[in-house]
């Protein structure tokens, strides 16, 4: 009864690290540091980014695609760990950056709002933009396949 049990614990458990993780990763080179971002372009996916989540491996996060002509907006809510988020053009420049983002812990919770309408937000660990001294303006290292792609709809 106990290796049935734990055969089934075993199963469900490899089961959702393969849901938490199914999105498709993406390779991109920030500040000559290179990082392997979860993929989300569809809405349902975009809704759910890094939550629930209670760690982040190093030089990993997500990257979100965003409609054409999207102001994006994020908050923290249901997170459990600190980002740094960068706002990003179709370009792949740093537009905005918010670092060492706390997570929400009641409601109404802060919202960080791009400044002008743009194509992508990246989530890494807290940390990231001061450890690489990230600035606006910085041309990120984007896979040329991802922009020149149309951006999704919504």
């Amino acid at each position: 009864m106990k290796l049935a049990l734990a055969i089934v614990f075993l199963l469900v458990n490899s089961l959702w690290i393969n849901i938490v993780s199914a999105n498709p990763l993406v390779d991109v080179v920030i500040a000559d540091q290179s990082y392997q971002l979860e993929y989300v372009a569809d809405p349902e996916s975009r809704r759910q980014g890094l939550m629930g989540r209670a760690s982040l491996a190093p030089d990993t996060g997500m990257l979100f695609d965003f409609p054409q002509g999207t102001q994006p907006k994020i908050w923290m809510r249901n997170m459990q760990i600190s980002l740094d988020l960068l706002f990003v053009d179709n370009h792949g420049r740093i537009v905005d950056i918010y670092p060492s983002v706390p997570p929400c812990i009641s409601m109404p919770c802060t919202v960080y709002s791009a400044s002008q309408p743009l194509r992508f937000v990246i989530e890494v660990a807290a940390g990231t933009v001061e450890s690489l001294g990230l600035e606006t303006g910085l041309l990120l290292q984007m896979p040329a396949q991802l922009l020149e792609q149309p951006a999704p709809s919504y």
